[in-house]
């Protein structure tokens, strides 16, 4: 009976020292993965380090390619090797063999190199050759992250790039703008100069002519040459309004007076065009923030084109709608209309419809000056029209503080 309870305890014994030893074998198995996923995380991590540091792809595949090595189960007998296109980077002292774990590397789906690791000794066969399931995965996420810093970093090249063209084409814009403020600056006081003094002359000739026959042709010589002057003015307003330059003194402004005095000045012209003229205004008291001048440009050049337009019969209307911050300015005519075609470009300068230009000699500036000079008033302009229905033209001018 002792016998037999002696036996009993040393194969307790045995079975302890069984268990102890397996608990130690998957202890140390369950450290040397730990390990190995370490290892593995601090290449992940060593490499993300490099992306946020540099914006170089040489320096960022350098430094991964020798960080690589030291992720695997046998880091003192592996090697890196990173393909990018035509280049090469190799890990120190780089050697390579029949046993290899390669990735390709993919830059926005289209396969533009590889990452590869090699054992440059035989090792147990594991369950890709001698490499771990775990390796693959791992290989696999660093040719996937270099695809992405690959892809990223040439974007941020091809941007460097569009935005050094884009700097050099504006610059270059800006050059021949300003070149071509200068020489319309100079072009203009060259026709302003003998224009003044043909105007000065022909005023001074109307006043000494009693002859009716020649007191006319200075008055046409008057008429005509103040008429070409206005056109230089006007163009020099576009070239100003197109690099934000243009003259307007804002102050407060009556505008019911304002429109009173351009509507009795071009009642005659109405008359001429066989038009009628109508005003109709919803406040008397309304006041603006314009400059006077060149309000008045506005309307006449949009009631010269309502004349042209209407011209024969029917009516044009100015009228006038007050809002909350702004006063509205409508003119409208009963003529053809114009086509939808051309509404978005009639306030392009120098553009004429095509129905037009070979009757019409003007230069197409009037309404792109009155675009020019209703943005500078900060307000805005546009047009509503229907074939055969006549055309509206709308502007806006800011109300003035009440004070």
């Amino acid at each position: 009976m002792k016998e037999n309870g002696k036996r009993e305890k040393i194969d307790q014994l045995s079975d302890a020292d069984s268990g102890a030893g397996r608990r130690n074998e998957s202890y140390e198995l369950v450290l040397g993965k730990l390990t190995e996923r370490i290892k593995e995380l601090n290449c992940l991590y060593g490499i993300s380090k490099l992306v946020e540091s540099t914006t170089s792809i040489e320096e960022i595949l350098n430094g991964a390619v020798e960080l690589i090595p030291k992720a695997w189960q046998y880091p003192e007998i592996s090697f890196a090797r990173i393909r990018l296109g035509d280049r090469e980077f190799l890990s120190g002292g780089f050697k390579e063999s029949a046993w290899k774990q390669e990735e390709p590397v993919r830059v926005d789906g289209e396969e533009c190199g590889s990452v590869e690791v090699f054992y440059i000794e035989p090792r147990p066969a594991r369950d890709e050759g001698p490499f771990l399931s775990e390796e693959r995965d791992l290989i696999h996420a660093i040719a996937e992250r270099l695809g992405h810093m690959v892809s990223r970093v040439e974007a941020g090249k091809r941007l460097e790039s569009l935005y050094a063209s884009e700097k050099k084409i504006r610059r270059e814009l800006q050059n021949q703008m300003n070149d071509r403020v200068e020489f319309t600056r100079r072009l203009i006081h060259e026709l302003k100069t003998p224009i003044t003094s043909l105007l000065a002359t022909s005023q001074l000739l109307r006043e000494e002519l009693k002859d009716d026959r020649l007191g006319r042709l200075s008055k046409y010589v008057f008429e005509n040459a103040t008429r070409m002057n206005d056109r230089i003015d006007e163009l020099h307003d576009i070239i100003k309004g197109e690099i934000g330059r243009p003259d307007v003194e804002l102050r407060p402004v009556n505008l019911p007076d304002l429109l009173r005095a351009i509507f009795e000045e071009m009642r005659s012209l109405a008359g001429q065009s066989g038009v009628e003229l109508k005003l109709i205004m919803d406040d008397e008291g309304s006041k603006v923030t314009a400059d006077a001048t060149r309000v008045r440009q506005i309307l006449v050049n949009l009631l010269n084109n309502a004349f042209k337009y209407a011209s024969g019969g029917g009516a044009v209307e100015v009228r006038t709608a007050t809002g909350p911050g702004e006063v509205t300015v409508q003119v409208r005519d009963y003529g053809p209309g114009i086509p939808e075609e051309e509404q978005e470009r009639i306030f392009e300068p120098y553009y004429r419809s095509p129905d037009k230009a070979k009757s019409s000699h003007g230069l197409g500036i009037g309404l792109a000056l009155c675009k020019v000079l209703v943005t500078a008033h900060g307000g805005k302009i546009w047009t509503e029209s229907k074939a055969g229905q006549g055309t509206d033209f709308y502007f806006t001018l800011k109300r003035a503080l009440e004070e």
